[in-house]
């Protein structure tokens, strides 16, 4: 019941966070997102999706022309071909041109908000929404195949080809046929769950709400092993060479064994991690509520950290040998830096933006 209390108060607090726009000066409280593509970065941050040169920040187009206090863009945009397909809070996926921002098509049958970027698949846009539908559209904008979960829908899908993955508040990972959207097989993981999965060699690795972190048969949804670390589990874990990196709600940086889910070793940083980390080239780097962003080798020695103004919940993305860093509740909410965590560029919402 403690748990099941702390999971209801946290998942509040994020609803919270979420529907809150800009406030203040260039102060920013969303829950950004951010897709790198060839020369472009694309941040979704509240009333706006901003296409920006990934070199410089400079902003080379925005989306909508016309804000909207009701419709807020919090996922990672995704990128099919040359469309680029954005998510909103009032319930609509639509398709900007990738180079203009000019709205080419949208979808509006979704009832709920969308939480998470879609994952696209081929010609197929498969999309998770809160009324707890799959919504699978092909890219014309449209339906191809709907599924039905018991609750709503937090984690974009990981998929083999054949068959999509994902995680539901009704406590179940689900697979279904990529081409149908037919069931195939569901398992119980035993409370919410909201992370991504990571798919790997026919391996499902998921972690829930409790801290349980499960690695399952892709092919039937059997669990081979099931390991309890710090606390929540809100995004995929990394895998490299056979160990597995991922972050928790009582921040803690939990490194696995990834063939039967023996703790190695965990490092404390005191502040939760809820967004995925990046491997590097020497390491792993996460970042956590503090604004901390803390690389550890991958033996998990701690090599170097650096704080930022705001809270690091966003996953982390590569931009080239670059992180970029979306902050929440600072004043620039995103922030390119190096690999010694020292800042390139950032982006500030200007001050007349609502």
């Amino acid at each position: 019941m403690k748990n099941n209390r702390l999971i209801l108060i946290l998942l509040f607090s994020l609803t919270a966070l979420l529907l809150s726009a800009c406030t203040g000066a260039g102060q920013t409280n969303s829950w950004a997102g951010v897709t790198v593509a060839d020369e472009y970065v694309y941040l979704a941050n509240g009333n706006l999706v901003y296409a920006l040169n990934g070199d410089s920040g400079n902003t080379t187009w925005e989306y909508p022309q016309k804000a909207s206090a009701q419709r807020l863009f919090y996922a990672e945009p995704a990128l099919a071909g040359e469309q680029l397909i954005v998510v909103d809070y009032a319930h609509g996926m639509t398709s900007l041109n990738a180079k203009t921002g000019a709205e080419t098509w949208s979808f509006e049958d979704a009832k709920g908000r969308y939480i998470d970027s879609p994952l696209v698949l081929d010609d197929l846009i498969v999309a998770p929404n809160a009324d707890g539908s799959m919504y699978a559209v092909n890219l014309s904008g449209n339906l191809v195949w709907t599924f039905e979960a018991e609750h709503a829908l937090w984690a974009r899908p990981v998929s083999d080809g054949e068959t999509v993955y994902f995680t539901s508040m009704d406590k179940n990972l689900y697979a279904v046929n990529a081409t149908s959207g037919e069931l195939s097989w569901k398992t119980d993981l035993k409370i919410s769950a909201v992370a991504r999965a990571l798919l790997d060699n026919g391996t499902l690795y998921v972690g829930n709400l409790d801290g349980t972190l499960f690695a399952l048969n892709a092919a039937d949804g059997s669990i081979l092993w099931e390991q309890k670390v710090g606390g929540g589990i809100w995004a995929a874990p990394l895998l490299h060479e056979g160990k597995l990196y991922l972050g928790d709600q009582s921040g803690r940086i939990n490194i696995l064994d990834s063939t039967d889910g023996k703790v190695i070793q965990y490092i404390e940083t005191e502040s939760a991690i809820l967004g995925a980390g990046v491997l590097l080239e020497n390491g792993v780097a996460f970042g956590n509520e503090a604004g901390e962003l803390i690389v550890i080798g991958f033996n998990g020695e701690r090599l170097w950290t650096r704080t930022f103004d705001g809270s690091l919940y966003s996953n982390i993305q590569k931009n080239g040998e670059d992180l970029l860093l979306t902050l929440t509740q600072g004043e620039k909410p995103l922030l390119a830096v190096d690999l010694n965590g020292n800042e390139i560029w950032n982006f500030s919402i200007k001050s007349d933006k609502k």
